[in-house]
């Protein structure tokens, strides 16, 4: 999730991605990193172990352990990103499996990221489905 600087220099979310994976590790956080976040940039986390890593691949390193203290006061919008993302699967899909993770993660993003243009939202929408590649049924359903 990238964080923008606002008026009276307020913090809110830019953008946010999800990648599903198998692992968390250095290796995979780093490569994830890599592809979504501008060299130099800080990147903030909760403190996890693996995030560290990321200095040594360009970044600088943010951390802000929760420990005891409550997570949406300490990371705030990331606590927000998570709380919608479960809503969505609850509510929208009542639950989902892991073949399909990364599209259902893609599609939140896609959301998320265009919450405050609800108006563009129907012509985006139908430009990125001319643009993206079919999936034929039995690849669905399989």
């Amino acid at each position: 999730m990238s964080f923008i600087k606002g008026n009276r220099n307020k913090e809110y979310v830019g953008f946010a991605r999800s990648k599903a994976v198998d692992v968390i590790d250095i290796a995979t956080v780093a490569q994830f990193t890599k592809t979504v976040v501008k060299l130099g940039t800080i990147v903030r986390t909760d403190g996890l172990p693996v995030y560290p890593g990321l200095e040594k691949h360009g970044f600088k390193h943010d951390p802000r352990v929760v420990g005891k203290r409550k997570a949406h006061t300490i990371l705030p919008h990331v606590h927000t990103f998570i709380s919608n993302l479960r809503a969505f699967v609850m509510g929208t899909y009542h639950g989902l499996g892991e073949k399909h993770l990364q599209q259902y993660l893609d599609e939140f993003c896609y959301r998320f990221n265009r919450r405050k243009h609800q108006d563009e939202l129907f012509d985006r929408l139908l430009r990125a489905c001319l643009e993206k590649e079919e999936i034929p049924i039995s690849a669905l359903i399989q």
